[in-house]
């Protein structure tokens, strides 16, 4: 007891590097990292589709779904135990980090022997892409299992601004590699694929590394009881990963199962990974609030609303100036192939605030102890969206896809803001009327995330 103490007072796992002045500035450094990241990634999105036109980019988006989703469901969720028993100091960095990526590595060998039969049959979904490639997405798996644990583990001890700049250079050496491997080399949808691992594999050597350095990480053993209770979180919060990333992956997948033409899957990956670019801001500040929120047990509803309007305005706003310059970046990055990308975006607008909204209520949820929330509200969505996909899609093609996408994403947010309401018993006025104090804390703030992390709104703030 007396160790697990001493490594969350050296990691300060509840204030990492939030806590104090230099908590501002490392949030601020995040928060401009994470825009060169969104940028790279954006820069990355185009150059693929550049280089393989609607039909490889569907195929490479298949094989990316197929890897993503397969290192998700076989991890169990197993890092997020890891981060949250480390972050509450009730298990070391070392045996929490050799849960996470023990449970990952068996994860992956047991994914990929379950898949190569699938994909050597070539027939469903994995019919839209060659077996080369999609045997090459298995080298994937491992990668991504292991620095999505990492990233975890980066979090829950504070180390907001080193994770960003790994993600920053995971970023970069993927967009490299594309340049290089898609570009010059005309390897295809298989350079794509070696892109993608190279980058998560630099990412992966750089956390690691920080891990050892700032965490304390050692090789080490847990014991079955530290393996237990991680394992009990993770899968209670396993059900609701699933839900919330099967959302996000849901009109690729679905549509390979329907067996559309690959030039609508790629038309459809276009549109999404540009629309859900400017996610990024939910995603880092529910990064950065989930250590406080979690030390607080939930802490209080108003705080989750000044969060909450901050996030949806600013992603509002990006997303605004996205979808008004969407029509000229297409046509000058890409060609006119992809012209039907820009109505899509639009039609995926509202579910990606709804997707915003939902970040924060389940950084609340889950920060209370409460990830059986996000599992039941997450499956909701899925599967709202999942009825809607095959009758929108054949009704109208590529643009039904994207409004039952988007459909999935507002279902979610509004459970999951009606199970906020119903256990904190806030009104709905306190949490979503904007207050004339949101606008001038926004502007004041901006490119920080430090009013994220915060244990109570700035004085004034939520009035």
């Amino acid at each position: 007891m007396r160790r697990a103490a001493g490594d969350r007072r050296r990691a300060n796992p509840a204030g990492g590097e939030g806590a104090g002045g230099g908590g501002v500035r490392d949030a601020a450094v995040a928060f401009a990292t994470r825009v060169g990241v969104g940028a790279a990634g954006l820069a990355s999105q185009l150059l693929l589709a550049w280089a393989l036109l609607p039909e490889g980019r569907g195929a490479y988006a298949v094989c990316v779904t197929f890897a993503a989703l397969l290192a998700l469901a076989t991890s169990l969720s197993a890092d997020r135990g890891a981060q949250y028993f480390v972050m509450t100091g009730r298990i070391d960095m070392s045996r929490g980090a050799a849960i996470a990526f023990g449970a990952g590595l068996a994860g992956a060998a047991a994914g990929a022997a379950a898949a190569l039969p699938l994909i050597a049959g070539g027939q469903g979904f994995f019919g839209r892409a060659e077996p080369g490639a999609f045997r090459l997405a298995l080298v994937l798996v491992p990668l991504v299992s292991l620095s999505m644990a990492a990233e975890q583990l980066l979090a829950g001890i504070g180390r907001f601004a080193a994770l960003a700049v790994h993600l920053a250079v995971r970023s970069v050496v993927a967009l490299a590699a594309v340049a290089v491997l898609v570009g010059p080399l005309g390897l295809g949808v298989e350079g794509g694929l070696l892109a993608l691992a190279a980058g998560h594999g630099a990412m992966l050597l750089l956390c690691l590394r920080d891990l050892r350095k700032h965490g304390g990480l050692a090789l080490a053993a847990p014991s079955f009881a530290e393996l237990r209770r991680a394992a009990g979180y993770g899968l209670r919060y396993h059900p609701g990963r699933l839900g919330v990333e099967g959302e996000r992956h849901l009109g690729v997948l679905a549509l390979g199962l329907l067996a559309a033409p690959a030039a609508d899957i790629g038309l459809f990956a276009v549109a999404s990974a540009l629309a859900l670019s400017v996610a990024g801001i939910a995603n880092a500040a529910g990064v950065a609030a989930y250590p406080r929120v979690a030390a607080a047990g939930g802490g209080e509803a108003r705080e989750l609303g000044l969060r909450l309007r901050l996030v949806v305005m600013a992603t509002a706003a990006a997303l605004a100036a996205l979808l008004a310059c969407a029509g000229p970046l297409v046509r000058v990055a890409l060609s006119d192939a992809f012209a039907p990308v820009v109505p899509l975006m639009a039609i995926m607008a509202p579910g990606v605030l709804a997707y915003s909204a939902s970040n924060m209520f389940a950084t609340w949820f889950n920060g209370a102890g409460r990830p059986g929330v996000c599992s039941w509200t997450a499956w909701c969505g899925l599967g709202a969206a999942a009825l809607a996909l095959p009758a929108l899609y054949s009704a109208f093609g590529a643009a039904g896809a994207a409004a039952a996408a988007a459909f999935g994403a507002v279902v979610r947010a509004a459970l999951l803001a009606a199970a906020f309401h119903r256990a904190t018993g806030a009104p709905a006025r306190e949490i979503w009327a904007p207050r004339a104090g949101d606008f001038a804390l926004l502007w004041a703030r901006r490119g920080q995330l430090a009013l994220f992390a915060a244990r109570r709104p700035p004085a004034g703030a939520g009035r």
